[in-house]
């Protein structure tokens, strides 16, 4: 079936709308919160000051940009596909608002003012989840409601992993012994359940429906997609067990699933490639969303791969455990990528008002399209060799390439935002 990730549907049956202005206005302002928390990530990762290239930087990209981008879109993307009418507007924003706030001060609370800052964020957090969770699910109460399993499932096990992660990390910030004391093995758990929970399996579970919307294809349900779906939802939780109760062969499995699972959806996205629609205009936009989304596919296989082989090298005992190198194809090249084709296409279907003005806005999204995906990618690879090898003739040329890209990016959307109704 085709599918358009747009505005609102009307149903009769449902409750009352909230104003379709205040929908899209929430969806606009979580675009620009994300590209903001993504900005001060990247400028926190190039600065000289070792402390934020760990936490800080980390926090900010995937902590900050990718979870209140999903906080915004999560519920509408349910709304939409259900075909009923989201909740009130201000319980939506409210979702949105707590976790940018929460997420903030997790990320720049810890180094600034203490734990017991960040642990607080944390709090925040936790209540964004629930509101997120809330305006996603509620609206399907109504019998008409279109079911859709797998979102309902995949969003819903993503929302139980992220509050197993956050509360994990809110407990070891208050300094509470039982986790605080096993931190060396909660710490690695905690970051499976985020980044390859929480954030991975909501933007695999949204691009089974946008992927295909973005290309002109149809939903055609296959293996592949089976496979992704299972393989995320099963990986996450089995790996963060595994390292939590240092049981290597429990935290194998389940990174071998999460490989599965990003191989099936990598598989999934190519066939809906060789399948995609024939472009007639905005050839650049088009590309921007399509070439970004497939290349941050093809990148989580890599993360996942290299998941994988780090358990298998290292064990699940590992005191100071971080993301280190792995935090490349993982935020760099899944989970910002994907951001940036998520928003380069549904930002003129909720900007403001006039065929002209979403076409001047697909016209500077697409700006450089080709030039922009081909530097964020070939940057990429050289910074992952130069910093496993430690060259730095790979290292700069990567730096380069990498942040004009994502500049580039984040100022190509700053300028389409701005872009208004004559």
């Amino acid at each position: 079936m085709n599918l358009a990730i747009g505005p609102m549907p009307e149903r009769a049956a449902a409750r009352p709308a909230s104003p379709r202005v205040g929908e899209r206005a929430i969806l606009r302002m979580g675009i620009a919160l994300t590209a903001t928390f993504l900005s001060a990530s990247i400028v926190s990762g190039l600065l000289p000051v070792g402390g934020l290239h760990g936490w800080v930087a980390t926090h900010l990209a995937l902590a900050g940009a990718a979870t209140v981008a999903i906080g915004t879109f999560m519920p509408h993307f349910a709304v939409t596909l259900a075909g009923t009418r989201p909740e009130p507007w201000r319980l939506r924003l409210g979702g949105v608002l707590a976790l940018a706030l929460g997420m903030a001060t997790v990320a720049l609370g810890r180094p600034l003012a203490g734990a017991e800052a960040a642990g607080a964020g944390g709090v925040l957090v936790l209540a964004g989840i629930g509101l997120t969770g809330w305006v996603t699910y509620a609206p399907l109460r109504f019998g008409l409601a279109r079911r859709h399993p797998i979102v309902q499932l995949t969003y819903g096990a993503a929302l139980a992993d992220l509050a197993m992660g956050a509360s994990l990390a809110v407990l070891y910030l208050f300094g509470w012994a039982p986790v605080s004391g096993a931190w060396v093995a909660l710490k690695p758990a905690h970051a499976w359940l985020n980044a390859f929970g929480f954030v991975s399996l909501t933007i695999a579970g949204t691009l089974v429906y946008l992927y295909p919307t973005m290309l002109g294809a149809r939903i055609r349900p296959q293996p592949a997609m089976a496979v992704a779906v299972v393989g995320l939802l099963l990986g996450a939780p089995l790996a963060a067990l595994g390292y939590a109760l240092s049981v290597a062969p429990l935290a194998t499995a389940g990174a071998v699933a999460a490989l599965a699972g990003s191989l099936g959806l990598l598989a999934y996205g190519v066939d809906t490639w060789r399948r995609r629609g024939r472009w007639t205009s905005d050839f650049a936009w088009h590309a921007v969303s399509t070439y970004h989304g497939l290349a941050a596919m093809a990148w989580f296989a890599v993360a996942c791969t290299w998941a994988v082989a780090r358990i298998g090298v290292e064990g699940v005992e590992v005191p100071g455990w971080t993301l280190g190198l792995l935090a490349l194809p993982v935020i760099g090249g899944w989970t910002a990528q994907v951001l940036v084709a998520a928003w380069s296409y549904l930002l003129p279907a909720v900007g403001p008002g006039d065929a002209s003005s979403r076409a001047r806005q697909r016209a500077i999204l697409g700006s450089w399209g080709q030039a922009r995906i081909g530097a964020w990618n070939a940057g990429l690879v050289l910074l992952l060799a130069g910093m496993a090898v430690v060259t730095w003739w790979l290292i700069v040329p990567g730096l380069l390439l990498f942040g004009s890209a994502s500049l580039a990016s984040l100022a190509l959307l700053v300028r389409a935002l701005l872009v208004m109704p004559r």
